[in-house]
């Protein structure tokens, strides 16, 4: 089977590993292995890359399953299904705002990695704002070419106390790590897949 493993700017986080490990596969062999990779062990692929990078290999059919958090896909995925909760690396998805955000007169602008989420998530409130996307979107409130930002709570802090404070207004979604497949996979390793989605959900009920 090849697996990937989404993270982005270092190995894989330790309580994910944990899960997977308690599941039988080798993850404990990844603990110091930083993206890109691609490792072979005990007769499957494991491959290490950025979120967009393990669901276009899905897409694709380069990948069989995949681990990602669930802001990846909320933006909207056609090759790749999600399957089970991993109940790990939680984080919250929220709009927040600089202190001057949303002043009277003037159309709301908002920073994200996530454009369709943040659109769909404000259309449902009637809401129209300006927004775009930027890799870092803390960095935008920064360089006064947003209001706010829809962004991961744990990265709204990244530029600490140099950046404007953000204050959370809403929770667009709850997030965490998914596993998913890809749709040829689905069929193709059907019984692979089922095992190991039942031995994952029986290592998350004894955590």
């Amino acid at each position: 089977m090849r697996i990937g493993v989404a993270c982005e700017a270092g190995p894989a986080p330790s309580e994910l590993l944990d899960v997977l490990a308690a599941a039988g596969l080798p993850a404990a062999s990844l603990r110091d292995v930083r993206p890109p990779a691609s490792v072979a062990l005990a007769g499957d692929r494991w491959v290490l890359a950025s979120a967009a990078d393990v669901l276009r290999a899905c897409d694709r059919g380069g990948l069989d399953v995949g681990v990602v958090g669930r802001e990846r896909l909320l933006e909207g995925r056609r090759g790749a299904g999600e399957l089970l909760d991993l109940r790990v690396s939680r984080d919250d998805l929220v709009f927040a705002v600089t202190a001057a955000g949303g002043r009277l007169g003037r159309r709301l602008r908002v920073a994200t990695r996530h454009p369709e989420t943040a659109r769909r998530h404000f259309a449902a409130a009637g809401f129209q704002p300006d927004v775009f996307v930027m890799d870092f979107p803390a960095l935008a409130p920064a360089l006064g070419l947003a209001d706010g930002v829809v962004e991961l709570v744990s990265r709204l802090t990244v530029f600490g106390a140099d950046g404007p404070e953000m204050e959370v207004r809403e929770v667009v979604s709850a997030c965490s790590a998914r596993l998913v497949a890809a749709r040829a996979a689905r069929a193709l390793l059907r019984d692979e897949i089922a095992d190991l989605v039942e031995r994952l959900r029986t290592a998350l009920e004894v955590r």
